[in-house]
Formats: structure tokens, C-alpha cells, sequence
């Protein structure tokens, strides 16, 4: 057995590439990358102890996700967010999470109904320390449970994207510290209403009921980030970075 053979054997095909992923993919979410930023090769080859290639198949996957531009001669950034796409996005989070929570209502198992339970309790514990990085991550967490709940992989991806893109858009104009000036109670004791509404027509499979609230939890995001936008614009221009 050559030096080459041991080091295969050491770490598991793909698992090199899924660590990067995993660490790259949640600091784009988190926004200790932020829209446009460049990503270096070079310092997450440090980083991870890896070579080019698992890093190149993080970003590819990344990339395929719309967290990541892959540019021919400039490199890796993270994806801008740019505010004139901002109906659009409502627009197909509307559509799409009308059809989830449709699906979910027919389709979800009861275990599935108890882990929303459960994350929706950890999101009550986080609004009530005023976390919001936590709370945006048990919040995107409980929506996540869905993509599976729903049973149809094709909604699940958009779906699964249309998440990834709502938290950094969260983050961005609700803060990212604790008990920030942007916290507003009466907006996420709503959420949590919303979420209750959500996991009762699930467990009724109450189609109609599922497909109302979804629209209003859209509405209600689409409100408080557009109240957001205006109170402070600067946050249009951390969204929209170009190079």
C-alpha cells in the first residue's frame, strides 16, 4: 500500500468537500460572508487541510444552490442579493410555500409533526432571549423540516433555496446581534402564532387552513422587511454588492 492509498482510506470519498460545504455554506447564511465578498481557495484549503479539489466541489455545489458566483478569472464570491429582485423573491415564496404547506397537509408523518413542535419550541425559547441569529436559525430550521415533509423533491429544492436566501435577507434587515434595536415583539409573537396555525392544519390536514396561513406568513415577512428597508436604506446597499 503506497502514501497515496493511505490517505484515501483515511477520510471517506466526498466527506472532505461535504465539511467545507457544510462550515462555508453557514457562514454565507449567518453573513460572516457577506453579499459579494470574495471567498479565497487558498485560505480554505488552509482552513480545512484540504486540497483544491474538495474545496472546487463545495463551491460548485454552492454555486448550484445560488450562494456562490463562479466567475472565469475572478474566482469564487458569494451571491449578491440584488434589491431589484426583491418582489420577485415574495412572489415565488408566496407560490411556493402555498404548495408546501399544501403537501404537507396531506402528506406529512406524524414524526415529522412532532419535530415542527419541538423547533417551534426552541424558536419560542430564542424570541424569548431576543437571539436573533438563533431565532433565524430554529426559525429556518422549522421551514426546513417541510422540505421533506412535503414529499415532492422538486418543490422541496425551491423551496430549501427560497429558505436559504429569506435568512440572509432576515439577518441583513433584522440584525444579527442580540437584543438589537431592530427586535419587535408584536412581529414575532405573530411568527410564532403562524407557526402554531402551520403544525394545526398539518395535523388536522387541513388543506385550505394550510394554504391561508402560508400566505399570510409570507405577507407578514414581506412587511416587516420592507418596514425594515425603510427605517434603515443602508440595508439595500449590504444586499447589492457588485465587483
Amino acid at each position: 500500500m503506497n502514501g497515496n492509498e493511505k490517505k484515501t482510506r483515511g477520510r471517506p470519498r466526498g466527506t472532505g468537500a461535504q465539511s467545507i460545504y457544510v462550515g462555508l455554506r453557514e457562514d454565507i447564511l449567518q453573513l460572516r460572508l457577506k453579499p459579494g465578498e470574495h471567498i479565497e481557495e487558498s485560505i480554505l484549503k488552509d482552513r480545512f487541510n484540504l486540497s483544491r479539489t474538495p474545496v472546487r466541489e463545495a463551491l460548485i455545489r454552492l454555486a448550484s444552490e445560488g450562494l456562490v458566483n463562479l466567475h472565469p478569472n475572478k474566482g469564487a464570491h458569494v451571491s449578491a442579493i440584488d434589491i431589484s429582485d426583491i418582489p420577485q423573491y415574495f412572489e415565488a415564496l408566496d407560490v411556493c410555500q402555498r404548495m408546501v404547506l399544501k403537501l404537507c397537509a396531506e402528506r406529512c408523518y406524524d414524526d415529522q409533526l412532532k419535530l415542527l413542535r419541538r423547533i417551534n419550541e426552541d424558536f419560542i425559547a430564542a424570541t424569548d432571549l431576543r437571539n436573533i441569529v438563533k431565532m433565524g436559525e430554529t426559525n429556518n430550521e422549522f421551514h426546513s423540516v417541510m422540505i421533506d415533509a412535503c414529499r415532492n423533491k422538486y418543490v422541496g429544492a425551491l423551496y430549501g433555496k427560497l429558505l436559504s436566501t429569506g435568512l440572509r435577507l432576515s439577518l441583513s434587515a433584522f440584525g444579527t446581534g442580540v437584543s438589537n434595536s431592530y427586535y419587535d415583539d408584536n412581529y414575532y409573537s405573530e411568527v410564532v402564532n403562524q407557526h402554531k396555525e402551520m403544525i394545526t392544519a398539518i395535523s388536522n390536514k387541513d388543506i385550505e387552513m394550510a394554504e391561508e396561513v402560508a400566505r399570510k406568513h409570507t405577507k407578514l415577512f414581506h412587511e416587516r422587511f420592507m418596514a425594515s428597508i425603510n427605517k434603515d436604506p443602508k440595508t439595500s446597499i449590504n444586499l447589492v454588492k457588485t465587483f
